[in-house]
């Protein structure tokens, strides 16, 4: 009895998510506006993959995302498909800052790049994150044309977000 109905309340919170995150993709609100911590945390973890792997001094920022795709394994594991723009901001990589935090370069030649992640998250972690990016229309060294990126597996501190080292 106990056990069924334990299961039964985390299957609600599944649905109820994936219905949000259903709402959310189709009337194409930024992913870091609304409060749901796995679409965040996946968002961040596929920008700091990026920021780890890219060439230029400074860092990249999410400009606007989205959510392209879910798929459910099960009730504790599932994969989010996200797709999002990035351009460089004003900040230093060793500065270590926020890239959410940053401004935006401005100007014709400051580098862009359109971005697709696949984040799978297991027992409410990230287990693993695959980031392809195409430059923009201004051609920057900082990316190079389609990349695939690994993130190893991050654990989230108690308070919901991922802590990056």
């Amino acid at each position: 009895g106990k056990r069924l109905e334990n299961f039964e309340r985390h299957i609600m919170r599944v649905l109820i998510f994936l219905l949000t995150l259903w709402v959310f993709s189709c009337s194409g609100f930024p992913a870091y506006d609304y409060e749901l911590p796995v679409v965040e945390e996946a968002l961040n973890a596929s920008i700091a993959r990026i920021n780890s792997q890219s060439w230029g001094r400074n860092l990249y920022g999410v400009v606007r995302s989205h959510v392209t795709g879910v798929d459910m394994w099960n009730s504790d594991a599932y994969r989010l498909e996200l797709q999002f723009s990035i351009r460089e901001t004003m900040c230093l990589k060793a500065s270590g800052r926020d890239p959410f935090t940053c401004d935006f370069k401005t100007g014709p030649y400051v580098p862009t790049a359109s971005c697709r992640s696949v984040v799978e998250v297991s027992g409410e972690q990230i287990s693993s994150v695959i980031v392809r990016c195409h430059r923009g229309t201004f051609s920057s060294e900082s990316l190079s044309s389609e990349e695939m990126m690994y993130v190893p597996k991050m654990t989230p501190s108690r308070g919901g977000s991922a802590r990056r080292e």
